[in-house]
């Protein structure tokens, strides 16, 4: 997914992943599970199968992790933002854990194509001797408007 965003100076846009749900909706959904689960544990174990109960219980801890991991690499940002002599490159969950900052005149959008006809294509963006892969998680389309949104922004755009 993009987001433009307009920044007291220059231009930015936000690169994230597709989220069909928040976290507050896997939540309900464990809610649901632990439900279910627990009932039919519950019904086991009046009938003497008690040993069932920790198997529920295991299981709805392994899936709530799972939602929980997914949900949270869901949440990985880039964040580009172009200025008039500088360029900066954010990675990050929660906040930037990676940051490049370069000229933006010595800057070029790698464009190589995939293996597959109906697969998008990989970005990089290469200063000098230094290259860093954008927009991974996203979709060809996707992919399509970011190479369009860099050409607006006046950054030569490179197939390999």
């Amino acid at each position: 997914m993009l987001e433009l965003l307009k920044p007291e100076r220059g231009t930015a846009i936000v690169l994230m992943p597709n989220s069909s749900m928040t976290w507050k909706t896997n939540r309900l959904i464990l809610l649901g599970m632990f439900v279910v689960n627990m009932t039919i544990g519950i019904g086991f174990a009046l009938m003497g199968g008690w040993l069932i109960l920790p198997f529920a219980g295991l299981e709805i801890l392994l899936v709530g992790f799972g939602m929980y991991y997914v949900c949270w690499k869901l949440n990985f940002k880039q964040m580009i933002t172009i200025e008039a002599e500088s360029f900066t490159l954010q990675k990050g969950v929660y906040f930037p854990k990676e940051e490049w900052q370069w000229q933006t005149s010595s800057i070029e959008l790698l464009k190589q194509p995939s293996r597959y006809r109906m697969s998008a294509p990989n970005l990089y963006l290469k200063h000098m001797s230094q290259t860093v892969e954008i927009g991974d998680f996203l979709n060809r389309e996707e992919k399509k408007e970011l190479v369009e949104w860099f050409t607006e922004q006046r950054i030569p755009v490179v197939k390999i």
